[in-house]
């Protein structure tokens, strides 16, 4: 079968919907991954989808795929991928797929592998399933699986409610940008005591507000606005498949996830004093600095979630965290990343601690720091230009600690003596990702004006794509 080979990327597949994904391509897809799991001996099978158009008819092929293997499957519908990981453990299923395509445009829709509880593909596997594709080294069951639908919300509710009791109500903005999270968080947080204040949660597939990316600025400035409006206590965000989370505090002040970090590091290591706390390469000096200063273990390690949950395997961190707004709870919850969970878990470590989010973000180490900023760059020059990128970068900071090895994984980090600085480029997407940071505006905007004017050398760089985000942040309109 021929497919685009990119889009196997390192830890999930993502496409442009009717050319790298079709029907036909996806029950392909299905038979590979059928064949892959069952050579591990995984026969029982989950599979859910996000709010997107094509999910239903991809979903469907992909199960004709797995089912024809001789699998038997298990499909959740409509749900989050949090929700879908915890359907493994509570169905007793290690493998399924996801249908979702997270933070990319509605052109594009994809799938999350799961090859064990709480696990996904990454690298090998996914080369490995893109193998099995393109020669069609599929296994047909000697007889179809079984099939059938199963609704788990309600379980799922009741575990997240056992776990997590908030000691105090609160009034919360909700605003997944019309995507799959409005169908179930505003219930979870009102059977958790919240007063909730819905925006934007009626689901469209046609994402008629663009978009859900809780890192971009123009979602977070459009909840700052709703919070203030609704006097609330806290805004919430959340991408297409609700794995990942943004905020905004009762004051209107957006919060960038790799505060959120150091805040969720400070509750676990209440619970776990001196347990080690994993975060990714693009994080804040902030993160390490309130590790170190709450008794706990820093580790860095690289960007992608599937990288740092296999990772974990051996660590055993006891929180991850990622700027794009990935956390794993992993102590206390499961090795996957769940934005309800983690929702509930912020609630609750400032209903504890008697605080407002204002309040508690203003006791963390300070520094300037921008936005996940992302840039679009051809899949297959991506890579060459970081390469290209590197030396420079070396040239232009001397004095800067270089993080260029395992766990930087595909980009380079400079620490300086008060500032930071990350070029990468992404495993799941067509552009790189920068982030950069200073204790001061001057040093912060010193920085701004080098990597605006130093990344626009690169011809490679599409400025006006529509997968760019954040590119303000780099005085690039």
């Amino acid at each position: 079968m021929k497919v685009n080979p990119h889009i196997f990327r390192g830890y999930d597949l993502r496409g442009l919907v009717e050319k790298d994904l079709t029907p036909e391509i996806v029950e392909h897809i299905g038979k590979a991954l059928g064949t892959y799991l069952k050579r591990r001996g995984i026969r029982e099978l989950v599979v859910g989808r996000d709010s997107r158009a094509t999910g239903p008819a991809y979903s469907e092929a992909l199960i004709r795929g797995l089912t024809w293997t001789g699998a038997d499957v298990i499909d959740i519908g409509m749900t989050l991928v949090g929700t879908f990981y915890w359907a493994q453990h509570f169905l007793g299923r290690r493998g399924g797929a996801f249908v979702s395509a997270s933070h990319n445009p509605p052109e594009y829709n994809g799938f999350k592998f799961a090859n064990d509880f709480s696990e996904t593909l990454v690298s090998d596997g996914m080369q490995e399933l893109r193998r099995i594709v393109e020669e069609e080294d599929y296994e047909q069951g000697e007889a179809p699986g079984k099939f059938c639908l199963q609704d788990v919300r309600e379980e799922y509710y009741a575990d997240i409610l056992s776990r997590v009791k908030l000691e105090g109500a609160r009034r919360v903005v909700v605003d997944p940008t019309a995507s799959t999270a409005g169908a179930l968080v505003p219930e979870l947080l009102r059977r958790a005591g919240c007063e909730v204040i819905e925006k934007n949660c009626e689901v469209d597939s046609s994402f008629p507000l663009g978009v859900a990316d809780p890192t971009a600025t123009d979602i977070a400035e459009r909840l700052r606005d709703e919070v203030l409006e609704a006097n609330a206590d806290i805004g919430f965000s959340y991408d297409a498949d609700g794995d990942r989370i943004g905020i905004v505090d009762e004051k209107g002040g957006i919060i960038w996830n790799d505060v959120l970090v150091a805040l969720f590091a400070q509750d676990v290591l209440q619970e776990h004093p001196g347990a080690t706390i994993m975060y990714n390469t693009l994080c804040s000096r902030v993160v390490e600095e309130t590790i170190r200063n709450a008794g706990g273990t820093p580790f860095m390690w690289r960007t992608g979630h599937s990288f740092l949950k296999k990772k974990n395997q051996e660590v055993g961190a006891a929180f991850i965290g990622e700027l794009s707004g990935h956390f794993f709870f992993s102590k206390d919850f499961y090795n996957h990343d769940d934005g309800m969970y983690s929702t509930m878990r912020l609630l609750r470590y400032l209903t504890r601690t008697n605080q407002t989010l204002s309040e508690a973000v203003a006791k963390l180490p300070q520094y300037v720091s921008s936005p996940e900023i992302k840039v679009f760059c051809a899949d297959d020059k991506k890579a060459e230009l970081v390469k290209k990128a590197s030396p420079q970068l070396r040239k232009d900071f001397p004095q800067a600690q270089v993080i260029d090895d395992e766990r930087a994984g595909d980009g380079i980090r400079m620490d300086l003596p008060d500032a930071m600085l990350v070029v990468r480029y992404s495993q799941n997407g067509p552009y790189l990702t920068i982030k950069f940071e200073g204790k001061t505006e001057v040093q912060y905007n010193e920085l701004k004006g080098y990597l605006s004017q130093f990344l626009r050398s690169f011809g490679e760089i599409d400025w006006k794509s529509k997968i760019n985000v954040n590119v303000e942040a780099l005085g690039v309109v």
